[in-house]
């Protein structure tokens, strides 16, 4: 629905005007700069250099723990699905950014949001992989760590959009892409579980 939106200049875009123009009043009226500071770093967080070693330290976690190399296919299958599907959409879509500037030749565009899509799936893909293998025998904490990294992911789309590096759709897109990618990963993927040996060892 957002990609048809963005394609066809749809409707919808009227939203991401209207959000980025409330966004941008609450900005200049915000009385705490560390604010700023805060969701510029929390944006980062959505870099492949940031995302990235987390996923790959949780996967060499996950994989030594079920002495197993399912952790390693479905941290491959997740971030397939990610550079397969963001980098082209950027290229073909090609949408300029909040600023408006144009996309040249050979740039890529704003839609999906990269920072978003990566970080709910890098994130995503590892806390899934750690409550699994490491937390199967603890449901609470297991939702926590779960929640805890919702949460997180969000905040780094909504500090795209906050530091207007993003429109909303961008955004939308990314989570939207994040929340496919995981549930068919967790539905259909390779399921790490932990080695049985190992478990009968530590009684």
């Amino acid at each position: 629905m957002t990609t048809d939106q963005v394609v066809t200049k749809g409707p919808l875009l009227g939203l991401d005007t209207r959000i980025r123009d409330h966004v941008l009043t609450l900005v200049s009226e915000n009385p705490y700069p560390s604010l700023d500071q805060l969701a510029e770093h929390w944006s980062d967080m959505g870099d492949t250099r940031a995302a990235a070693p987390v996923l790959i330290l949780a996967t060499v976690a996950a994989a030594v723990r079920t002495r197993s190399w399912k952790p390693v296919l479905a941290s491959v299958l997740a971030g397939t699905a990610l550079f397969s599907t963001v980098i082209p959409g950027k290229i073909i879509i090609g949408r300029p950014g909040p600023e408006g500037a144009p996309v040249l030749p050979g740039q890529w565009g704003w839609f999906p949001s990269g920072h978003t899509s990566t970080a709910g799936i890098c994130y995503g893909t590892a806390a899934w992989l750690i409550g699994i293998c490491f937390l199967s025998t603890h449901p609470r904490l297991r939702r926590t760590l779960y929640g805890a990294t919702a949460a997180f992911c969000t905040g780094v789309g909504l500090s795209l959009i906050w530091r207007d590096y993003h429109w909303f759709l961008d955004v939308l897109a990314g989570w939207s892409l994040t929340g496919l990618t995981l549930w068919c990963l967790t539905r259909w993927g390779p399921r790490p579980t932990r080695d049985r040996r190992t478990e009968q060892v530590g009684r």
